[in-house]
């Protein structure tokens, strides 16, 4: 069997708690920030009406005198990968999970080390086992490993569909 490759799937990853900016940002630059990290892993852009609708819904946690920090950044992106798949509600479930048992940098750490790794297993790289990726406790594991598969395979969808080219009318018959 041959394992699907998608030509673009090496370069794709989530960065890790420690790339992410250790100042505060603002709106603006938190939703800039949000697409250029996410502009390869979801065909959503985000803007600041859907942060503040976030915030609001408690998905990302309120932020400090109007600026947000790494803990946003790991909030808006997981929160932008799995809406693609799941309700809203169902992210804020999600998330809350994730975030209950460590601190928010472990907890998305660990998140990121399991989509990056779902990615290399899909491109058929050889990678370590998955229980050498994270440290969390198997219930949790298990939730983001399905909520993950379920978000990469969704984006992968949307770019296999965006490369077919688009239907040639069908001819019409000359008389």
């Amino acid at each position: 069997m041959d394992v699907f490759k998608l030509k673009t799937i090496k370069n794709l990853e989530l960065p890790s708690w420690e790339d992410f900016p250790d100042i505060d940002l603002y709106m603006d630059q938190l939703v800039s920030l949000g697409n250029r990290y996410l502009i390869e892993l979801s065909t959503n852009q985000i803007t600041a009406s859907m942060v503040n609708s976030y915030v609001k819904k408690g998905l990302i946690t309120r932020p400090v005198k109007k600026k947000y920090q790494r803990q946003h950044i790991a909030e808006l992106l997981m929160v932008s990968l799995f809406k693609a798949v799941y309700s809203l509600e169902s992210v804020k479930q999600v998330i809350q999970q994730i975030f209950a048992e460590e601190s928010a940098q472990s907890a998305y750490n660990n998140f990121a080390a399991l989509f990056n790794y779902d990615l290399r297993l899909i491109n058929g790289e050889n990678i370590p086992d998955v229980t050498k990726v994270a440290n969390t406790e198997p219930v949790i594991n298990k939730i983001e490993e399905y909520t993950i598969r379920a978000s990469i395979y969704q984006m992968l969808g949307q770019k296999e569909i965006a490369l077919q080219p688009p239907p040639r009318a069908k001819e019409q018959k000359k008389h």
